[in-house]
């Protein structure tokens, strides 16, 4: 980007100037001596408007430039934010199944008790420790997966020395404008891809005008400075008469001008249709990215405020209804699974809203509110 921007100057100055060498293999005699050589000097000047067309062209060319890093830019942020979602996620999962495997464990000294005192009976302890064994089963299973995450962090971050990934107890959940007419100005406005479509629709604006100003002259303009040797008896003996030069180049091939024009006008129409096909591309995908939010919003609110606070509470009164010996211990172990599975998937819906609305970033180019 910084190298195209660079070139902007370059684009819009002029050409180089051409010094020319000549030397008279027969002396031209004249009044003041014969004329041995000559040198000359000629500065060409593009018609005006061509430096400008240039110019402009390869502004539109360096912003394609920006565009494409500012693409790269929240595509790799995007692909960090979702690593670290994982990561959290992960450890998350690892932590509940971590606190119903202790919670499992009290109950397996509940149980004993029971067992010792012959208020339950021995297929209870068996359910319990096969509980406990899958549950340890399912803890290894998510331990091993913790080195491969960290290890697609460090490999995104470029950092071979972080020994690990900080991250919080929870997350918090809280609705973002989600306007879809506000949503799609803005990523009509700020969009890295149509960004880039739009500079390249100027840069071949500016082709299209330089290709037609193609058909005026440029115009030359310098001097020419003749060797003049020395004659006797003349009072102008030796003196170098210098003359100023003017040139134009002649646009004398219409034909080749009006194909290139006929070709960059094509251009142009080829990339404002790919300016629509883009935008029409962006309004789908930011309509699937809205549901996302929407459908994973909903089960992020329903599992927070209503299936596992009654999970909660249907375990509490499961678990005093077993130590009063009014249900078996399956029915127990069913509502503590019922309970984490509820935890769990919260925090997966919690995790696809939030990654949602990374990927929304990316499509409105920049954050949301």
């Amino acid at each position: 980007w910084k190298s195209a921007e660079a070139k902007v100057g370059f684009a819009k100055g002029l050409p180089n100037p051409t010094i020319s060498f000549g030397y008279f293999l027969e002396s031209v005699q004249t009044a003041a001596g014969p004329q041995e050589t000559k040198i000359g000097l000629m500065q060409k000047i593009p018609w005006f408007g061509k430096r400008k067309a240039d110019g402009n062209a390869q502004f539109a060319k360096a912003e394609m430039a920006f565009s494409q890093l500012e693409k790269k830019r929240l595509s790799v942020t995007h692909e960090i934010r979702n690593v670290w979602y994982d990561y959290y996620y992960l450890i998350r999962i690892t932590d509940l199944t971590q606190q119903n495997f202790e919670l499992i464990q009290n109950w397996d000294s509940v149980i004993r008790s029971k067992y010792v005192t012959s208020r339950t009976g021995h297929p209870d302890l068996i359910k319990t420790q096969i509980e406990l064994i899958q549950l340890e089963d399912d803890l290894l299973s998510l331990e091993n997966q913790i080195q491969p995450q960290l290890e697609s962090f460090r490999s995104l971050l470029n950092d071979h020395t972080l020994l690990e990934i900080i991250v919080p107890d929870s997350l918090s959940f809280s609705l973002m404008n989600s306007d879809r007419n506000h949503l799609l100005e803005t990523m009509n406005e700020s969009n890295p891809d149509i960004r880039m479509v739009g500079a390249e629709l100027n840069m071949n604006k500016a082709h299209l005008k330089r290709a037609k100003l193609n058909r005026l002259p440029d115009l030359g303009i310098g001097f020419e400075k003749i060797g003049t040797g020395e004659k006797n008896g003349s009072a102008f003996s030796g003196k170098d008469p210098l003359a100023a030069k003017v040139s134009f180049d002649i646009p004398l091939w219409f034909g080749k001008n009006k194909s290139s024009i006929k070709s960059v006008n094509l251009a142009v129409e080829a990339v404002e249709q790919k300016v629509i096909s883009i935008q029409n591309e962006l309004a789908k995908d930011l309509e699937k990215v809205l549901y996302e939010l929407k459908e994973s919003s909903r089960q992020v609110e329903l599992y927070q405020n209503v299936l596992i606070p009654k999970g909660l509470e249907s375990l509490g009164a499961t678990e005093k209804a077993y130590r009063s010996d009014k249900i078996d211990f399956l029915s127990l172990v069913d509502a503590q699974r019922r309970l984490l599975k509820f935890q769990m998937k919260y925090e997966k819906a919690l995790i696809n809203y939030l990654k949602s609305k990374s990927k929304l970033t990316i499509l409105i180019g920049g954050e949301t509110s």
